[in-house]
């Protein structure tokens, strides 16, 4: 696994705490001391999406990301980080194996149907705004089902800012919404943007999505190896590395819409 890939699929949380740093996780972020030591503030390190597992010091302005970050803490070099890291992900990123026994009151609203999508499509697939104190406060919440349809978490997008909020426990990197629901003999639509995969439900398209990651994890990849006909509906800077992760991947037919 490369630099880049590293970056990509380790999970921050579980890295932070195999290397021994105390964090408190905040929305996208995960905060804890900084490593300098003659800095007596506070680091952030990206635990999704774009720029994941950089972080940076707003008091001391020193940055490095999670493999730097095993270097200094473990004393090791680039490689024996890198493999330490890899190994770590690959021993820890579990499969949830128990069904969710959580049933959040969801409520459709305003923000949802500027979407593009009805209220019954939101009941059927168990969507909506949560009502209450939750960790979902003020997000689209989506009810999520592993590939053989067990509901393993809920997924929620915030209303206010687009950023992703989901328990720790659930890791998006080894699942793809809508999956479970899927016929491999039919083209399957492709996309990283949630409320686009609803819409090309709703209007009858096979469709799955990637939690919003730039980029197709191992384990999504092999899910789509069942897949005969992949179409790509992704803003234009994804078509192309995503459709080398699946030239590389020896994946089946696809096409970009």
């Amino acid at each position: 696994m490369n630099y880049k890939e590293t970056l990509k699929s380790i999970d921050t949380e579980k890295a932070l705490a195999l290397i021994g740093i105390e964090f408190e996780s905040q929305g996208a972020y995960a905060k804890f001391a900084c490593p300098q030591p003659d800095c007596d503030g506070n680091a952030a390190i990206k635990e999704y999406g774009d720029k994941k597992n950089l972080y940076y010091c707003p008091k001391c302005k020193s940055s490095g990301h999670i493999i730097s970050l095993v270097m200094k803490m473990k004393g090791i070099d680039w490689n024996a980080a890198n493999e330490f890291l890899s190994k770590a992900h690959q021993n820890h990123a579990k499969r949830i194996t128990e069904e969710l026994n959580i049933n959040y009151e969801l409520f459709f609203n305003d923000f949802i149907k500027s979407k593009g999508i009805e209220e019954e499509m939101c009941r059927l697939l168990e969507i909506g705004v949560p009502k209450g104190k939750t960790m979902l406060a003020g997000s689209v919440a989506f009810a999520v089902r592993d590939s053989k349809g067990m509901k393993v978490a809920y997924y929620g997008i915030k209303m206010k800012d687009g950023k992703p909020v989901f328990h720790n426990t659930f890791n998006p990197e080894l699942y793809l919404y809508n999956f479970c629901n899927i016929d491999f003999s039919e083209p399957v639509y492709f996309t990283t943007d949630m409320f686009r995969c609803i819409y090309n439900i709703e209007n009858g398209r096979q469709c799955v999505c990637n939690f919003g990651l730039p980029y197709l994890s191992d384990a999504q990849l092999e899910l789509l190896h069942q897949v005969e006909h992949i179409v790509l509906l992704v803003d234009e800077p994804l078509i192309k590395p995503l459709a080398i992760q699946m030239a590389e991947n020896k994946m089946n037919y696809f096409r970009f819409e």
